[in-house]
């Protein structure tokens, strides 16, 4: 039983490349290996736990350890540390609500750590009207649905072009331009279907890739957020550095919330496009959701 668990882990680390090889040949094998891509810390610690058993009898077995590098080598690329004086400083945070119908716990959060943007997934129709009430975020475009796709984008800055975008499927993104004096960002929400079956799997990589795309085209610094329903080590965000995006968030996991997301994925994420700097990040409180929310403070540079 060890040594089959051994493999599994080994498989499991090795699926993001995995997924790269069988996509051409077999969109269910892909998907069901991005399936287990998102769980590579879950892979690693069974690897690690399985070797250390397995190599008091058969120390052969060691010969495994190096496969324990994998998560590092695989996961999407993080911002890389650029330089510059800073033109504009950002504050944001994202938050799945879980359809939650009480903006009290987001207030509350909110109050003590106050935030220039707020982009948020499964909103409902009475939570969107909660936040139309909220003086400090004047600027907003509200997608609220009795669905988990409900968006909403809340701003402290000014926004023009605020849309909302809907696939063949009839699931909302919002798009907008967030300006501060003489800089502009464009800003995407993004809430896929989960890969629940290939055709949603398919659905969510080309539809964020998309999304990455139309941002980019617009010639300004970007930046796209939500829950992607696909970790960093997904087939959905393997080619971002192709497209010119990196990763901003972390790798800490933020669903499920229980146990503070020790043993979850990090599915809820910020990628960004120019000459970003993260200054500082980590994950919010528990809002009564499935989702821990995530917050960073971003610099956008100079040489932007």
């Amino acid at each position: 039983m060890l040594r089959l668990l051994a493999c599994c882990a080994a498989l499991g680390l090795l699926s993001p490349w995995l997924v790269t090889l069988l996509a051409d040949h077999s969109q269910h094998l892909a998907w069901l290996f991005d399936l287990a891509s998102h769980w590579q810390w879950l892979h690693l610690a069974l690897l690690l736990a399985c070797l250390a058993l397995l190599a008091r009898r058969r120390p052969l077995w060691l010969l495994l350890l190096p496969l324990a590098m994998l998560p590092w080598l695989s996961v999407a690329p993080m911002l890389p540390q650029h330089t510059g004086e800073p033109r504009l400083e950002l504050r944001l945070i994202t938050a799945n609500l879980q359809q939650s119908d009480d903006a009290r716990a987001l207030r509350a959060w909110l109050d003590e750590q106050p935030a220039d943007l707020v982009l948020l997934q499964e909103v409902t129709p009475a939570l969107a009207g909660q936040l139309a009430r909220w003086q400090d975020y004047p600027h907003r475009v509200l997608a609220p649905a009795d669905s988990p796709f409900g968006l909403a984008l809340l701003s402290r800055l000014p926004l023009q072009n605020g849309r909302i975008r809907r696939d063949s499927d009839d699931i909302p993104s919002i798009e907008a331009t967030l300006h501060s004096g003489d800089r502009a960002v464009s800003l995407s929400l993004v809430h896929p279907m989960p890969p629940l079956s290939p055709y949603w799997h398919h659905k969510r990589n080309l539809g964020l890739q998309l999304a990455l795309q139309r941002n980019a085209a617009a010639g300004q610094p970007g930046l796209l957020a939500g829950d992607l329903n696909a970790s960093p080590w997904s087939q959905a965000t393997r080619d971002l550095h192709d497209l010119g995006w990196y990763r901003a968030s972390d790798l800490r996991p933020t669903w499920p919330a229980l146990g503070q997301g020790w043993l979850g994925i990090a599915i809820d994420q910020v990628l960004v496009h120019g000459s970003w700097r993260v200054l500082e990040q980590d994950l919010g409180p528990d809002l009564g959701a499935d989702h821990l929310p995530r917050r960073l403070h971003l610099q956008l540079l100079e040489s932007d």
